[in-house]
């Protein structure tokens, strides 16, 4: 018994001893910087998962607002043109998560590296989408973080990697450049991989592309696409030292020259086949005729009919109503949306037109090369990468096309897009 009593007193003055070794300010930072870690995890997975029960935008609702001042109409107070505008504009999403609301707002803005339109995204008409769905952030995290820490959320979605067209979002304070807390997730986009485009259906799965690009009549290497079937009389040529590909310099310069076709064509202007029937519209040129192609439409028909099919019964609606309060302008609503979007395409062209469809397709054109010269800063080094390794690994045709093909999915993310939270700490 004494010795027994005799070892516990000694475990316990050894712990006496030890403990301020146990509790040294780098136990006690790791320790901090570990609940921290666990603290902007959680933050991020609560706000993601959580539900609006009532989340509330009007579509064009900016627009409307600062034409109805200009007619001296007070949009401030919460009367009559609050709640009529409401009532005929507002779009409600009840019991969506946090997460869907941010990927639907990311997915229909259309935004482009450069400004545009004086603004930097096509979709002019959900601004409001934007500034409510910012409000909901900041009233979320505000509630959760109080006064300890301050936050700020990015989420950004690029069909294109490495190039920033598609939709961006953020919402709270520039963070430091220390002392930072960070948590990452991935969205999934309201999109299948499945568009129709001129009597085609397109479906964005290796496969598909297999089968549509890659193939003729079942035989895989073998396609009605020029810069495909180059590639691969280049490669039997080159494997089997046929001049003037028996060499690896004049390979490589060729392989490189036709992939460089099939890659813009596969991400900015379209696929055409030997017959130069459009096989694929590209995915820049698909999200450029999403956007343009009801305002494109608009000249061909009489006015009434034409703002009908570019702004909706909605809006129209709303015209007849601002018309009557001001009859010196027809159309207040569709007329000031029109005439702003006709200066604002001269003011970036510097250049006149003769038709808002004209100005349009000189836009469309504009954009593609701006884009393009933008994405041949890093992908023209990764093509010249890429086929070496194709040269040096000496595959067959058919393991050449397959990795050709994944290269192709590799450069595209249609259906994910990335949400970031930072914390850092302002209040101990």
């Amino acid at each position: 018994m004494y010795d027994a009593i005799l070892f516990i007193v000694m475990v316990s003055l050894a712990g006496v001893i030890l403990l301020p070794l146990l509790q040294t300010p780098i136990a006690l930072e790791s320790s901090v910087d570990k609940h921290r870690e666990n603290v902007v995890d959680t933050a991020l997975h609560t706000f993601l998962v959580s539900r609006a029960d009532l989340f509330s935008y009007r579509f064009c609702g900016v627009f409307i607002d600062d034409i109805a001042q200009h007619i001296g109409i007070n949009v401030s107070s919460d009367g009559l043109y609050a709640c009529f505008t409401e009532w005929l504009l507002a779009h409600e999403q009840r019991h969506k998560t946090y997460a869907t609301l941010l990927a639907e707002n990311l997915g229909c803005q259309f935004c482009f590296p450069f400004s545009f339109f004086g603004m930097n995204r096509l979709n002019m008409l959900t601004e409001e989408y934007d500034q409510t769905l910012q409000d909901e952030v900041d009233r979320f995290f505000g509630y959760l973080f109080g006064e300890k820490y301050c936050y700020n959320l990015t989420a950004w979605w690029h069909p294109i990697k490495g190039i920033a067209f598609g939709g961006e979002f953020s919402v709270g304070l520039r963070p430091p450049t220390k002392d930072c807390y960070v948590a990452q997730s991935i969205l999934m986009m309201p999109y299948t991989p499945i568009f129709s485009f001129q009597n085609h259906t397109i479906v964005f799965t290796k496969r598909w592309i297999q089968e549509h690009l890659f193939s003729k009549d079942g035989v895989f290497g073998k396609s009605s696409i020029p810069a495909i079937e180059n590639l691969s009389c280049i490669f039997e040529n080159y494997t089997e030292g046929i001049s003037p590909f028996d060499t690896e310099e004049n390979a490589t310069r060729a392989m490189q020259e036709n992939l460089s076709v099939l890659v813009y064509g596969f991400l900015i202007d379209g696929i055409r086949d030997d017959t130069n029937g459009s096989v694929f519209p590209g995915v820049v040129h698909m999200s450029l005729l999403y956007g343009f192609e009801k305002i494109k439409n608009f000249t061909t028909n009489l006015l009434d009919h034409a703002l009908d099919e570019l702004f909706g019964g909605v809006v129209r609606t709303i015209d007849r109503v601002f018309g009557g309060l001001n009859t010196s302008i027809a159309h207040p609503v569709s007329t000031t949306i029109l005439d702003q979007i006709n200066a604002t395409m001269h003011s970036v062209m510097n250049t006149s037109f003769i038709s808002l469809n004209e100005a349009f397709n000189a836009c469309e054109v504009f954009l593609k090369d701006q884009i393009t010269l933008l994405v041949s800063e890093y992908l023209d080094p990764l093509l010249k990468s890429f086929v070496n390794i194709l040269i040096d690994m000496g595959t067959t045709l058919t393991e050449f096309f397959e990795m050709l093909i994944d290269f192709l999915l590799d450069q595209i993310c249609l259906n994910k897009a990335e949400v970031m939270l930072t914390i850092w700490v302002v209040r101990e």
